[in-house]
């Protein structure tokens, strides 16, 4: 597992194409991501990716996606994930998850994330988003 920088937003977005071919994200937007305040980035070099963003005690993932699946790549990332959260003092999680993403949602689950909200038709291909929320210890 490496640290993500601007150095690799190019590679951030050829992954993410491939774990996201219908809304991918260019360099550029993981460049503007990456240069700001807070953010975090992961690469687990098995293939999968984890932007997240940290402000005081609370904490968002941007987007994480794994392009081998299968391998506890996306179970890796998370926990790494969380634990750097952890360090930097924050005590909630949030993120976004495709309803009819269940192989996402039983991970979350896993990590103990509950739902406490949806956002209806929140994707580009219209699919609905389960916001997901965890209190870390």
């Amino acid at each position: 597992m490496i640290s993500a920088g601007l150095a690799h937003a190019g590679l951030l977005a050829a992954m993410h194409e491939q774990a996201f071919p219908r809304d991918p994200w260019d360099a550029a937007s993981f460049a503007a991501l990456l240069a700001m305040p807070g953010v975090a980035g992961l690469i687990d070099e098995r293939g999968g990716f984890l932007l997240l963003r940290m402000v005081l005690d609370e904490a968002e993932i941007l987007t994480i996606g794994v392009t081998a699946p299968r391998q506890g790549i996306g179970l890796a990332l998370m926990r790494e994930g969380l634990r750097l959260a952890a360090i930097g003092g924050v005590r909630e999680m949030h993120l976004e998850v495709a309803a009819a993403n269940a192989a996402a949602r039983a991970l979350y689950t896993r990590l103990g994330f509950t739902q406490t909200g949806l956002r209806r038709a929140y994707y580009p291909d219209g699919g609905d988003a389960l916001t997901l929320h965890l209190v870390l210890a």
